[in-house]
């Protein structure tokens, strides 16, 4: 197991071996293309003819060829981009026989070229440098390169399955295709029959490879195939084809290539549909099957009616095949837009912080290279200056770039305990966060967090997937956070990332004790309150009452049964709505008998339990509403009303006291009403309607289950007071 670990790599050192080996290849069909022979001649061709022209001089017409083994007419169609358009094998081979009797010619100094006016000029040798190489072959590679670069990005995050290893390949056999083509469709009519044949076996090879995969893909995202011998089947289908192209068991590349690649391709369309019937009733996978035909489509329509259709249907010259290799960005740049709006391949928008890790670096190297490009064409005192501003400017913003995209998450002890403890004290006290999961991601800086059930027997810290993954229980809560990539993908997790978490873990069970310890001590100090409240202040008013005239002391058993109220409050004591609705009731109905006033009580039935903090609110809210019914205005009968509406408690308290020219407006009653009722989740109107007025309270069940938004003290961190 440790000898496994040793050979694991991170995300990014994946990424990056990957990168190297695609640069390596595009690296070899950059030398492999200069090692093409060229000649002092620029050869070009037209529907009729071939051109030949030297430097600063007009083209001529080329009739032949001379060489030591004949002449070869100089038709249009050796300078055909692709081969495999022409109509038989039998004419396949000998373009490919052509070409290596001009090859041989030309390396032997022995190649001459006659016009249409019987004038005949020699051909020499010359050699080919990077700069030679047109822009269609740059074209071609680099959409390859692109595309590759793209399929690898997906391969290396996203878990292995079929689809992804099939989408993976058909960016390799694009890769394989493109620069085969970019290679032997950009020559100067003189390469080895040999090296033309095995590039253009290449090219058939990738194009078959690319169908088969695809249709594979097609067929098994975002739903699996109904069977696995569909897939085995799609790859016998290429290798059999292959075979039969190879081999050249039929006569024309048509039979032999183009109709197998269409054939496999179309097949792998009617995937499409099979999908489409598998996700009825799942919206999101549906969009996505729907994304990706249509990515698929665009980028592979504009080759197939460009390319592949005239050279089966022989009836017109197909279209520049280095041109229509472009379209196949299309698709790729498609699934990538579908990691964002659908999530494939079930990638997150982190994925894009892969390609700002990628993207910033390829940025760096290109601004090195093109300042040492203009630094070789400086004279000496441009070149004095550039020095000076190397030195100055371009030294300073590379290091700075370079610290940001590729040192800014190493950081100490020091570091991330000042990040992490802020952001479990900030989260403790917000309901929805958890304190652990923003200490861990300001530590760790992983690509992805996610919550899950923790198990009986789950360790508290442990590694997971050869250091990809770090495991660490929630014990307070059974649960556990899966992080995964550490430091945005730049390495795995190690031994010392578990000593670390386990660090984070007690830090967090610490400030939880403390918490609980602040909560505790904030009770305690509420009872020792109370006691004294209640020895002190129920005892004066106690011997008040037995002092007092007859008319005052109504007055004080008010006074008596609210300090009784408040220190029922402190006991900390849920309540049943129920309950609470008799005493609001016993309490309003001696009020209105006080004032004069018919009560007219309506209370459902509503199964709710009430926390201290919640009753002492609906108390006070129902005892103001009752205030202002009977003491600013003139009423002779009050409705109080109880009612639920779905997941709304709804209160409304009614009086027909209502002056004919009363105005509905703030007043400091209603606007502490209204504060009482936002404490609590909900809202407070008021309006005049038909000679009475009406208080309406609208409170959300859910916030007053018991617990939910319930007052309670709170903690400042930054200074140890409540």
């Amino acid at each position: 197991m440790q000898q496994q670990e040793h050979y694991m790599l991170s995300l990014k050192t994946r990424i990056s071996a990957g990168l190297i080996l695609v640069l390596m290849y595009g690296m070899l069909a950059i030398g492999l293309s200069v090692s093409l022979p060229s000649s002092n001649y620029t050869f070009s061709t037209t529907a009729t003819s071939i051109l030949a022209q030297l430097p600063n001089q007009n083209a001529f017409e080329v009739a032949a060829f001379i060489t030591p083994t004949g002449e070869i007419e100089a038709e249009p169609t050796l300078g055909y981009e692709e081969p495999d358009i022409l109509p038989d094998y039998a004419s396949l081979n000998q373009f490919f026989q052509h070409h290596q009797a001009l090859h041989d010619a030309l390396v032997a100094g022995r190649l001459q070229i006659r016009d249409t006016h019987n004038n005949i000029t020699e051909v020499l040798l010359d050699t080919r440098s990077i700069f030679d190489l047109p822009g269609l072959f740059w074209l071609q590679l680099i959409c390859g390169l692109a595309g590759m670069v793209m399929c690898l990005m997906v391969w290396v995050p996203a878990k292995r399955s079929t689809a992804i290893n099939a989408f993976t390949l058909t960016g390799l056999s694009y890769v394989m295709f493109s620069s085969a083509a970019a290679v032997y469709s950009t020559r100067e009519l003189f390469i080895s029959s040999d090296l033309f044949v095995w590039l253009s076996g290449l090219n058939h090879f990738g194009a078959l490879l690319f169908s088969a995969s695809l249709s594979v893909f097609i067929w098994n995202y975002p739903v699996k195939s109904p069977s696995p011998w569909l897939t085995r089947v799609f790859y016998a289908a290429f290798f059999c084809s292959f075979c039969i192209d190879q081999a050249q068991l039929v006569t024309s590349p048509v039979e032999g290539f183009h109709l197998w690649v269409m054939g496999i391709f179309l097949t792998g369309l009617l995937g499409s549909l099979w999908q489409w019937w598998q996700t009825r009733g799942q919206p999101i996978p549906r969009a996505a099957s729907r994304w990706i035909v249509v990515s698929i489509l665009a980028g592979t329509a504009f080759f197939a009616g460009g390319m592949i259709l005239p050279a089966i249907l022989q009836t017109a010259t197909p279209a520049s095949q280095g041109l229509l290799f472009t379209t196949f960005l299309l698709m790729y740049a498609g699934m990538a837009t579908g990691v964002v709006r659908y999530q494939l391949f079930d990638l997150d928008r982190w994925w894009f912080a892969l390609w700002g890790w990628l993207l910033g670096g390829l940025a760096i190297m290109l601004a090195d290279m093109l300042l040492v490009s203009l630094l070789s064409l400086s004279g000496p005192v441009t070149l004095t200056l550039s020095v000076a501003l190397v030195g100055w400017l371009y030294f300073p913003l590379r290091q700075y770039a370079w610290k940001k995209w590729f040192m800014h998450n190493q950081r100490e002890l020091d570091k991330w305990l000042a990040n992490a403890l802020p952001a479990m004290l900030v989260a403790q006290q917000s309901q929805n966060r958890s304190g652990l999961e923003d200490a861990l991601n300001a530590v760790f800086h992983p690509l992805s967090i996610e919550e899950h059930d923790a198990l009986e027997n789950d360790n508290s810290v442990s590694l997971l997937s050869n250091g990809q993954a770090l495991k660490v229980i929630d014990t307070s809560t059974e649960k556990f956070w899966l992080l995964q990539h550490a430091q945005q993908g730049s390495r795995l997790f190690n031994a010392q990332d578990v000593n670390i978490a386990k660090l984070v873990l007690a830090l967090y069970k610490l400030v939880a004790q403390a918490q609980v310890a602040f909560v505790e001590g904030a009770k305690e100090e509420r009872y020792r309150i109370r006691r004294d409240m209640h020895d002190d202040l129920g005892a004066k008013l106690l011997h008040l009452l037995h002092k007092s005239d007859p008319d005052s002391k109504p007055l004080v058993r008010d006074a008596i049964r609210d300090l009784r109220n408040l220190l029922k409050d402190m006991e900390g004591e849920s309540l049943s709505f129920d309950a609470a609705c008799i005493q609001w009731r016993e309490e309003t109905t001696r009020r209105c008998n006080d004032h004069g006033a018919k009560l007219a009580w309506q209370a459902q039935q509503i199964n709710l339990i009430l926390g201290v903090g919640q009753y002492a609110e609906l108390t006070r809210i129902v005892r103001e509403a009752v205030t202002n019914a009977l003491k600013h205005a003139d009423c002779s009968n009050l409705t109080v009303t109880f009612a639920q509406d779905a997941e709304v408690l709804r209160l409304v308290v009614d009086n027909d006291g209502v002056a004919p020219n009363a105005i509905a407006g703030e007043k400091r009653g209603l606007a502490i009403m209204s504060s009482r009722a936002q404490k609590l989740g909900g809202k407070c109107s008021y309006h005049c309607r038909a000679g009475h007025w009406q208080a309406c309270i609208e409170l959300s069940l859910a916030s007053l289950s018991i617990g939910a938004n319930a007052p309670a003290f709170e903690f400042d961190y930054s200074s140890g007071t409540a």
